[in-house]
């Protein structure tokens, strides 16, 4: 999530409701009663990843847990889309519904529902396909479990940022040689609030500049926790420490206008947060030992910040020293 792109949007088109049980809302409310729906748009957005040339899902609905029980299917304007997350980095987004009527009140989770027979990831070492699986914590889809409320005759919009390198898992073996799962490693963010951190990195800490790092690409992240975690974690599973991984990872980027090594984290809820950089992140891995415990001990972080406030509506220059 580097410099802010063009944001890919489709036509903003009011569409039919759709309930679990098929029915529809699209009724007006009896004269001199109030309207019982707002609306909603939701968009999608991804963290960078350079294992992947290509990662296409196929996104077949939004779903929506009401607090009463109901299954709210947000039917999307263009019908099934197939989405290269590759396409959705560095502030880029696409819609995939707007201006959506759903009826008010608390939600407890959403849901994108994905056709993996028709989605697929490519290789940037080989460039060979693979087909993708449904992690077990991602049967029915990708989810985030956050409540979010619907107010009456209103309009909220949400970003869902989906972080492969913490959401695509790969297998080793199997009939097709490596195979690749996807987990549920997304954030919801209400744009109405949304936040952001951006800054340069000391050159001291990046990885041509460190001896104890690998100066071969793919090395430079930060790592966002939320303010009161005691110290940085990795990415490895399963966890045997305890401690939370990162709630998002930023690959650091060469700005060539102005030699800056830059992050950029954007679409974050108000709030506190710590950042963390390492230069040593291709190391850090699925199946590897816990930090610190990796038995390679490659993986290191050169620094963890103090709390930073990110208050909405603002993008908030930080930058990061040793």
């Amino acid at each position: 999530m580097s410099t802010p792109g063009a944001m890919f949007v489709a036509t903003l088109a009011m569409t039919t409701l759709l309930y679990g049980c098929g029915g529809n809302s699209s009724e007006s409310p009896p004269p001199n009663q109030p309207p019982t729906t707002g609306t909603i748009s939701v968009s999608l957005t991804d963290g960078p990843w350079e294992e992947m040339t290509e990662m296409v899902l196929h996104i077949t609905g939004i779903e929506m847990g009401h607090a009463d029980g109901r299954l709210v299917n947000v039917a999307m304007p263009g019908g099934p889309m197939s989405v290269d997350m590759m396409r959705l980095q560095n502030g880029v987004s696409e819609q995939l519904a707007g201006g959506v009527m759903v009826p008010i009140g608390q939600y407890e989770w959403m849901r994108l529902t994905v056709d993996t027979n028709m989605s697929h990831a490519s290789l940037a070492s080989t460039g060979g396909h693979h087909s993708l699986g449904m992690g077990s914590d991602a049967a029915s889809g990708l989810e985030i479990h956050e409540r979010f409320q619907i107010q009456q005759g209103q309009h909220s919009e949400f970003m869902l940022d989906f972080d492969m390198r913490l959401g695509v898992q790969q297998h080793s073996g199997g009939m097709m040689g490596n195979e690749y799962e996807l987990h549920s490693a997304m954030r919801m963010i209400n744009m109405n609030e949304a936040g952001g951190l951006n800054g340069v990195i000391d050159p001291s800490m990046i990885d041509v500049n460190h001896a104890a790092c690998d100066d071969g690409p793919g090395g430079n992240w930060v790592y966002l926790f939320p303010g009161n975690a005691a110290e940085p974690d990795d990415i490895a599973e399963p966890d045997t420490d305890g401690r939370e991984g990162p709630m998002v990872v930023d690959r650091v980027e060469l700005d060539t206008m102005t030699g800056d090594h830059r992050y950029h984290l954007g679409y974050l809820e108000p709030g506190s947060y710590r950042l963390a950089m390492t230069c040593s992140g291709e190391w850090d891995e699925d199946n590897d030992g816990d930090y610190p415990a990796d038995p390679e001990a490659r993986f290191s972080f050169q620094m963890f910040s103090a709390p930073v406030e990110v208050m909405a509506g603002q993008m908030h220059d930080f930058d990061l020293m040793p």
